[in-house]
């Protein structure tokens, strides 16, 4: 659209609400309070729209629409587009828009409307968002092998930090979960690296002999070609750790999504026994002890 068109388009909605909603400057132009109450309202009403549009496909039969889901890079490897590729086989004129983020920007997301489902680590709480539904999900410690600690050694969390480590940023769960449960041994965390990506992140651990922090999930084809051996770490707390799914609360959702939200929980049991195998099986491969 021409800028002048869309000048004339917010002067008119500035006169009709009677309130300035952009401050013009001469670097550009920023929302006034009354303009981002207008966003966010604007978000929620666009949300009721694709609401409306999924729900007469409903009555015509079909089952069609885009689902928008935000997600962990924890699962993006296996899990989640295994289980997108089989909903999409059944469910053929289903498209689905994906971010992935940390759990902090997931549950933002979800709680700003600009996403219907979050597949989110680590969840405890919060005022506009539901879980329904739960996958054990443990953190692990990986080295590469010929590490001195992929013999299976049994180590605690403060002696294992002594060795070079890389971790996720603070706004990953993994990272406040490591943080926690140092400062709880009285221990130093002091990465090589940290990064926004568990995928740079695994990389430079085996190619640099490092310490790296991840569900199995997130590195099922280096532990199956043998890249990373997991520590036999001692820490309880990485063993209760979860994978949730979660929604808006008082958030209609589409059919379509309903229906994905109903067909990845119940692929959680049978994917959290793939982890178990996986884990097992690299711990056999390479423990000696």
């Amino acid at each position: 659209m021409a800028a002048s068109a869309i000048s004339r388009q917010i002067s008119s909605l500035e006169h009709e609400l009677d309130c300035v909603l952009l401050e013009r400057r001469s670097d550009g132009v920023a929302l006034t309070p009354a303009g981002e109450r207008l966003r966010a309202h604007g978000i929620k009403i666009y949300a009721q729209i694709q609401l409306v549009r999924s729900d007469i496909d409903e009555l015509r039969a079909v089952h069609r629409g885009s689902i928008r889901l935000a997600t962990v890079e924890g699962i993006t490897e296996n899990y989640l587009p295994q289980i997108m590729t089989e909903f999409g086989e059944i469910y053929k004129d289903v498209s689905f828009e994906i971010r992935v983020a940390s759990r902090d920007g997931i549950v933002d997301a979800l709680d700003r409307y600009e996403t219907e489902i979050g597949f989110v680590y680590d969840f405890t709480s919060h005022p506009t968002v539901d879980v329904i539904a739960h996958y054990l999900q443990p953190l692990h410690a990986f080295v590469p092998r010929g590490h001195p600690l992929a013999g299976g050694q049994r180590i605690r969390l403060r002696e294992l930090l002594d060795f070079d480590h890389v971790l996720p940023d603070a706004s990953f769960g993994i990272s406040q979960l490591v943080n926690r449960i140092a400062k709880k041994e009285r221990a130093t965390v002091s990465p090589k690296v940290t990064g926004n990506t568990l995928q740079f992140l695994r990389r430079f651990a085996i190619l640099n002999a490092a310490v790296v922090f991840m569900p199995v999930q997130a590195a099922y084809s280096d532990i199956r070609d043998g890249l990373l051996v997991p520590v036999n770490l001692d820490c309880d707390a990485f063993e209760h750790r979860k994978l949730s799914i979660a929604v808006r609360r008082q958030r209609d959702l589409s059919p379509a999504t309903l229906l994905f939200s109903q067909f990845a929980r119940d692929r959680f049991d049978a994917w959290q026994e793939l982890d178990r195998v996986a884990l097992a099986q690299a711990r056999t491969r390479s423990w000696t002890a």
